[in-house]
């Protein structure tokens, strides 16, 4: 349980990274936390930003250049005292939904009692109101991940154990993602060298089955190059070459559904939310873009650019774009599970390709 004597505050680069409105609100929540019998860290990219806030204007790593950070989203990492009886999510979400009021805040909740997890969106009172909330909070309690197979959607098992934050961050997909700052005191977490990494300006996995466990991981991991001007690790690229090697979906075995819809997810909001130009050169200098077209033409495709460029002046979808270049693009389309409306449109962009000869 965290200390309650008084009132408690973020760290300055927290505070200037969230703006004075949200650090305010995040406070709020987070000292509503501090009556339970929770452990309770900021996880994730929240830290990392911290963490190139504090040191963007110096040195060679991550974010040199970039503009600056802005994190909207904050990822919460809770695990309750071992002697403490088992803490109910949607119990907590009603605590939160009171203080906020409290201090002028509306919360949307959406919580998943059965996976540990909830989602927090939280938007000033008095706002006009609006779909995109001011302030989007990812909150999980500690766990542990098994993949049974490769590709496929790992077992979960939440955990109270006293390492619960360092199980827990032996999940994450790089490094850099991998820090937590307990709440409301303590020393950094970063048992992966992620602060070293964003110094160096790398992207490393966290194990050497990272990959082949989860092949999405270097979809993000390009997300992250592309924003924070970052290159994959040197073992890294070797990892990434060896799970290509060994991908087993190429041959005749079926891609498990749940890899090919977390690969589509991962390309779209590449392609949405990231420069997408700088983050597909990543995948395609890489080599990565073998596990997205099993042929070799996507990879090998010049011409994505021209493509991506007309889709976005004519406001259209840009990942069917992407994938015409690939040797089967409904099939690729159709593995990823894109939405059927973007799969006709790419059928009707063959049928008149093949028209016009």
């Amino acid at each position: 349980m965290a200390d309650a004597a008084g009132p408690l505050n973020l760290a300055p680069e927290l505070q200037q990274l969230l703006g004075w409105q949200t650090s305010q609100a995040l406070t709020v929540l987070l000292d509503s936390l501090t009556h339970q019998p929770l452990r309770v860290w900021l996880v994730g990219g929240v830290v990392r930003d911290q963490w190139l806030h504090r040191h963007r204007k110096g040195g060679k790593g991550a974010g040199q250049g970039h503009k600056t950070v802005q994190s909207m989203d904050v990822d919460l990492l809770l695990a309750p005292d071992r002697q403490a009886p088992e803490i109910a999510l949607p119990q907590l979400a009603a605590q939160w939904d009171a203080a906020l009021a409290a201090a002028g805040w509306s919360l949307k909740a959406q919580v998943h009692g059965d996976f540990g997890t909830a989602q927090l969106a939280l938007q000033p009172r008095k706002a006009p109101p609006t779909d995109q909330a001011l302030l989007t909070i990812d909150v999980a309690m500690a766990r542990t991940e098994h993949y049974p197979a490769p590709g496929e959607n790992p077992r979960v098992l939440l955990t109270a154990a006293p390492d619960a934050a360092l199980a827990d961050l032996r999940r994450r997909d790089v490094s850099i993602n991998a820090m937590a700052q307990p709440w409301p005191h303590g020393p950094l977490l970063d048992p992966h060298g992620g602060q070293q990494d964003l110094e160096r300006g790398l992207l490393r996995f966290l194990h050497s089955a990272s990959l082949q466990d989860d092949p999405t991981r270097v979809i993000r991991a390009a997300r992250y190059g592309a924003r924070l001007h970052m290159d994959l690790a040197p073992e890294a690229r070797q990892q990434l070459q060896d799970t290509v090697a060994l991908w087993p979906w190429r041959r005749e075995r079926p891609c498990p559904p749940a890899l090919g819809s977390r690969l589509g997810m991962e390309l779209a909001l590449l392609l949405q939310q990231e420069p997408w130009r700088e983050g597909l050169t990543l995948l395609q200098r890489w080599g990565a873009l073998d596990l997205v077209d099993w042929s070799g033409t996507l990879q090998q495709d010049a011409t994505w650019r021209r493509r991506l460029h007309w889709a976005e002046r004519w406001n259209l979808p840009l990942l069917p774009a992407l994938l015409m270049g690939a040797a089967e693009p409904l099939d690729v389309a159709q593995r990823l599970h894109l939405p059927m409306a973007q799969q006709r449109l790419m059928a009707q962009t063959l049928a008149l390709r093949d028209w016009l000869g």
